[in-house]
Parts: C-alpha cells; sequence; structure tokens
C-alpha cells in the first residue's frame, strides 16, 4: 500500500519536532561564542528599550556583528530570566523554523517546475536530509548566530523557488511576490551575521544561468535587497548618531568584516585544506550526496525520481558558503554552518531517488523514532560529554557569586568562553587562578576560597 505523500511529510516532521526539542541532561550554552551572545543579550535586558541602540560585551561596545539576533536574545532574557535553557530554547525554535521552510522550498519547487515527485514528499526527504546532518542536529542546540542565520537563508531558498519560471500558468505577480521577499530575507540575513548571506545572490545566479528564472526578475530582486540592506545600514548610523553614539556599520565593516578577510586567519598556517575536516565530519552526507547527484545527473533518463532543480539550488548554496566564504577567511571551523540549508535540499533531492515502495517504511520509521526519541532523557549523559562541556554544565548549576563579583577562573576552559559565561550568569568577573577574588571555580565547583 503507497503511503500519503502528505502523511510522509508529517512523519518527518514529527521526528524533526521530537529530535530538535528534546536532548538528554542539562541545557547547556555550548559553543565557543554562546556565552559571550547570551551576556549581550543580558546587558541589554538590563537596561531600556531606549538604550538598544548600542550593544554591549562587558559593558563596553560590541561592534563585532550586526544586532538583529542579539536584539532577540535580549528579549528573550527580559521575558525568562538569565536561563541558557531559554536562550537554546530560542535556537531550536530558530531550527523548527528551518525545518518548515525547507519543506516548503521543496513543495513550491515541485508546484513551480514539475517535479518528477510530488510536493510533499520532496518535501519529507528534505527534512530527513536535515536530520541526517551531524551539523544540522549539532547547529539546533548552539545558542549562537548560525541558526538564525540558516533561518534568513531557508526563506531566501524559498522566495527563489517562487522566482523560478513556472511549467504551470500563473500569475506573474507570485514571482514579484516572492522577489520582495527575497530582498526582506537578504535584509534579515545581512542584519544577523553580515554578508554571508550574500550567498543568495549567487543562487539567483545559478537559476538565472540554467534558464530557470527570467533575469529581469532575477537582478531585480538582488537590485532591491541590496538597496534594502544600504538604506537600512545608512538609517541605522544615522539614527546612531542622532543619539550620540559613533557609527556601527561603518566600524563593524572596516574593522570586523575586512580584519577577518585579510587579517583573521587563526589556523596558523594558510591552508587550503583547513575545511575538509569539519565538512566531513558535519556534512559528510551532503559530500556524498554531491558524488551521487553527478552521477544521477548523467544517468537521468533512468531515474524517474529525479529532480534537477533541488539538486542544483542546494549544492549552489551549500558550495557557496564553503568555498565563497569559509575557504577564504579560515577562521572558524563553524563557518560552514550557514550552508546546511544548500546541503539539506541537496541531500533529500538524492534520498528521494529510493524506490518508491520504501516511503510507507520510512514514515512508520520516522513515527516510531519521533515516539521513541523522547526516551533518550532517561540516557545516563555524563559520559557523553566532553570536559569543556562538563565544566560548562558546573558553572551554569552554581549558585552563589552576585553581581560584580569576581571568580577566579581555575578551570581548563578557554577564559572567552568561562569569563562571558559568568558576566552572563551573574554579571561577574572572571579572573586568574591565582588573583584574589571572592569565589574560586575549580571545574566542578563554585566556592568560596
Amino acid at each position: 500500500m503507497r503511503v500519503s505523500p502528505r502523511l510522509f511529510l508529517a512523519s518527518t516532521l514529527l521526528l524533526g519536532l521530537s529530535v530538535v526539542w528534546v536532548r538528554p541532561g542539562p541545557t547547556l550554552l555550548i559553543g565557543g561564542d554562546a556565552g559571550c551572545y547570551a551576556r549581550v543579550g543580558r546587558e541589554l535586558a538590563e537596561r531600556p528599550l531606549s538604550s538598544w541602540l548600542e550593544l554591549t560585551l562587558a559593558h563596553e561596545p560590541f561592534l563585532e556583528h550586526p544586532p538583529l539576533a542579539l536584539w532577540l536574545n535580549g528579549l528573550v532574557v527580559r521575558w525568562f530570566g538569565v536561563s541558557p535553557a531559554a536562550l537554546v530554547g530560542l535556537t531550536r525554535l530558530y531550527s523548527l523554523l528551518t525545518l518548515l521552510m525547507l519543506a516548503a522550498v521543496a513543495m513550491r519547487l515541485a508546484s513551480r517546475r514539475g517535479t518528477s515527485v510530488e510536493g510533499p514528499t520532496l518535501a519529507g526527504f528534505t527534512v530527513l536530509g536535515a536530520l541526517a546532518l551531524p551539523g544540522f542536529l549539532y547547529q539546533s542546540q548552539v545558542a549562537m548566530l548560525e541558526a538564525p542565520l540558516a533561518l534568513a537563508l531557508a526563506v531566501g531558498l524559498f522566495a527563489i523557488a517562487g522566482m523560478l519560471k513556472s511549467v504551470t500558468p500563473t500569475p506573474e505577480r507570485a514571482a514579484i511576490t516572492s522577489a520582495g521577499l527575497f530582498a526582506l530575507a537578504l535584509l534579515a540575513g545581512f542584519w544577523v551575521k553580515g554578508p554571508p548571506v550574500f550567498v543568495l545572490i549567487g543562487v539567483v545566479l545559478v537559476a538565472i544561468a540554467f534558464g530557470w528564472m527570467r533575469p529581469l526578475v532575477g537582478v531585480a530582486a538582488i537590485v532591491a535587497g541590496l538597496a534594502l540592506v544600504i538604506a537600512s545600514v545608512f538609517t541605522f548610523d544615522a539614527l546612531r548618531t542622532s543619539h550620540g553614539l559613533g557609527p556601527f556599520f561603518s566600524t563593524y565593516l572596516s574593522k570586523q568584516v575586512l580584519t577577518s578577510v585579510t587579517e583573521g586567519r587563526h589556523h596558523p598556517e594558510p591552508n587550503p585544506f583547513f575545511y575538509v575536516q569539519p565538512t566531513l565530519s558535519w556534512y559528510g552526507p551532503a559530500v556524498g550526496a554531491l558524488v551521487i547527484a553527478g552521477v544521477a545527473l548523467r544517468f537521468r533518463a533512468r531515474l524517474s525520481r529525479l529532480s534537477i532543480e533541488p539538486m542544483v539550488l542546494g549544492a549552489a548554496l551549500w558550495l557557496g558558503v564553503v568555498v565563497g566564504f569559509s575557504i577564504p577567511v579560515q577562521k572558524y571551523q563553524w563557518y560552514v554552518h550557514p550552508g546546511l540549508v544548500g546541503a539539506a535540499l541537496l541531500v533529500g533531492s538524492v534520498l528521494v531517488l529510493l524506490p518508491a515502495k520504501l516511503d510507507r517504511f520510512l514514515a512508520l520509521g520516522c513515527v516510531a523514532g519521533a515516539l521513541l526519541w523522547p526516551f533518550i532523557a532517561l540516557v545516563p549523559w555524563e559520559s557523553r560529554l566532553s570536559e569543556t562541556q562538563r565544566q560548562i554544565a558546573a558553572l551554569q548549576a552554581a549558585t552563589g557569586p552576585g553581581r560584580g563579583d569576581a571568580i577566579a577562573d581555575c578551570s581548563t576552559m578557554d577564559w572567552w568562553v568561562s569569563g562571558h559565561l559568568m558576566g552572563f550568569l551573574w554579571d561577574a568577573k572572571r579572573v586568574e587562578c591565582a588573583d584574589r577574588a571572592a569565589w574560586r571555580f575549580d571545574g566542578r565547583h563554585v566556592a568560596p576560597p
């Protein structure tokens, strides 16, 4: 018996909800900059909204990233208090919305391009494609900027799908509306993390090159998006100047973006293979899917469920991030993560090549997995944590320090991680282990010396 495509999609989304939202052990602010962004959010939450034009870190101006995601962190801390679980919950919400947008991208591609497989089926496999990526499963729990950026990219990809030429007669206003949505996605992504969102422009150019999009529509969308970004930059800096603050974006672009490109290599040597290891470990399925896609395109006449557009557009976005933004900078390994949206679409377009008779078994497996996954919370979790994660768990569970207290850090954590976690949790100050302080953190306990 053939499973309903919509039921298949629902089963994959149910599995996604379960896997993203339920994890064993305490909810931790893992990730190198999670404590930093949480601290920025706390300092915003403690000030009136009228002062939010200025981001601060340790009560000093913070100019390293645009403010949109950090403003949202501030709202979460204001509403839910100083809670790591609330900030990680926000990241999980971003990730679930990204899964929904990926499903919507696949369904729109199927409706406008007449793919050989039904839209809900392609959408379900796209969701499975995301869940097959260790990078997505990891980033769905990390309260940094990659999750909201991925959501903006997914919205942009949805807009691109709507801008494609339709194989069936449709009103042209659909493409015009999608072009407007593309511009808004470009704007939102830029205000989350700046230049990486411009990979969407490359995807539009790929669609034009393949003849799937009218050049006028694509160029108009790009121009509108860039105009919105530029106008917002000048407006924001003018607003800051009127409040007696210095310009933000000119400083950000000159001292953060350009410095990252020209001087910010944190790797000991310029190495073209710097991102091979994180790409294989976090996005190995996408690497395999890219190879399979190449073979499938060679034998496409024999494959009844082959959908070319998701393969090409997904690969364009994923490779655009890795090659266009990660490799030239060689700064941090997590720079590959914004490409997860394209990687998911690529993997899903390959998974859909499985025989149709397997769909019902996959649907049953997804439902069973979704129902059984919550029991993972009963699994002992301490042994699965790294040493740094154990120390983060100990710090989050500690009580005692107050605002302005000095904490001697005798842990093995990086000072950036421990210092900003202390700042977020108590607005406390980290000092070196040998310094005099009211409190001492040995990696397991916070107590008076």
